[in-house]
């Protein structure tokens, strides 16, 4: 390797050394040539943009978006979801994609409770990376106690491409109708005329399956901080791993529209509970920190994700949620 760039050296030195304004000699075309096929390097960087076909399948507990994993924290169950997907990404940055998630259902089958259809743009540049992505999701509107929250996905982010610290932002948006059913209890204080003259007060329980329709929506934003790590010939010559860790600071406001569709709240003494709306400002929701690791060797890739969230708000509920995925598949 050391003669070939010695030769190719030699070659550009033609303004000093009138002698070498003579062509190339069979042999050192022959050099040359040999040089630019064999050399992994020079390779890498004669190679032209082409499409890419992605086949993969991933398991996690991210039930609700394929990008946004502030939407998947304000629900994290434990159940495992696999989600098998084609993805078809273009020399110019765009990509189409389709996928499933499947999961157990109430008796441990599994099914496919949701499809996802996916366009996106993705741009690298020098100084900074920047995509958004819209995704559609497909599923059983008809059904009660269903996992798909959401049907309509919106996520854009932009970052700084070098740096020791890479600043960025992310945005996203989701809305989704659902249904839900649920036995409930009611309490109630009603008057009762007897006994005479003034009658008595007395507590009454309602109980019963409860069901409602559901309209809710979820904006996000966040900032971001983090670093691109890379690492070539790992565990090969023609492998790479790439590493991204990142801080983020959560911002975000969501509301919901929920109508109770049993008969019972067409009665006056409860008609003022049929409709409720609930909704949280717009505020600093959650700190985060995200592991993003990606395993690359020939035409296959291995990426583990964790995704740790703290809630800040007051809440009865937990805080804290973890969110993890792994996707392995083939791009050719």
């Amino acid at each position: 390797m050391l003669k070939y760039l010695l030769l190719l050296s030699f070659c550009f030195i033609a303004p000093v050394a009138k002698c070498q304004t003579d062509s190339l000699t069979k042999e050192e075309k022959r050099l040359l040539d040999s040089m630019f096929k064999n050399d992994e390097f020079i390779k890498l960087m004669m190679k032209k943009d082409k499409n890419y076909l992605d086949l993969s399948i991933g398991i996690g507990n991210g039930a609700f978006s394929q990008q946004n994993n502030a939407a998947n924290a304000t629900e994290v169950n434990k159940q495992l979801i696999y989600t098998p997907a084609v993805t078809y990404r273009l020399k110019n940055g765009l990509s189409f994609g389709v996928s499933a998630f499947i999961t157990g259902d109430s008796s441990g089958k599994p099914e496919i409770y949701q499809g996802a259809l996916t366009a996106g743009y993705d741009y690298y540049g020098k100084t900074i990376y920047a995509g958004g992505s819209y995704t559609r999701y497909l599923s059983n509107q008809n059904k009660y106690n269903s996992k798909s929250l959401y049907q309509n996905d919106l996520y854009a982010y932009l970052k700084l491409a070098k740096g020791i610290l890479q600043p960025g932002i992310t945005l996203g948006y989701v809305t989704g109708k659902y249904k839900e059913t649920n036995f409930v209890t009611f309490k109630r204080l009603i008057h009762l005329p007897n006994p005479p003259p003034n009658g008595r007060d007395t507590l009454i329980i309602i109980t019963g399956k409860d069901s409602t329709d559901n309209k809710t929506s979820y904006f996000s934003a966040a900032a971001t901080v983090g670093h691109d790590f890379a690492f070539y010939n790992v565990l090969s010559k023609k492998d790479e791993l790439d590493f991204i860790p990142t801080l983020i600071l959560n911002m975000g406001s969501d509301k919901l529209t929920q109508i109770h569709t049993n008969k019972v709240f067409d009665r006056p003494a409860l008609s003022s509970r049929k409709k409720s709306d609930y909704s949280n400002k717009f505020q600093v929701q959650s700190v985060a920190a995200s592991l993003d690791f990606t395993y690359m060797i020939k035409k296959f890739f291995i990426q583990p994700i964790v995704y740790f969230d703290y809630y800040l708000p007051e809440t009865t509920e937990n805080r804290f949620s973890a969110i993890f995925s792994i996707t392995a598949g083939f791009s050719f």
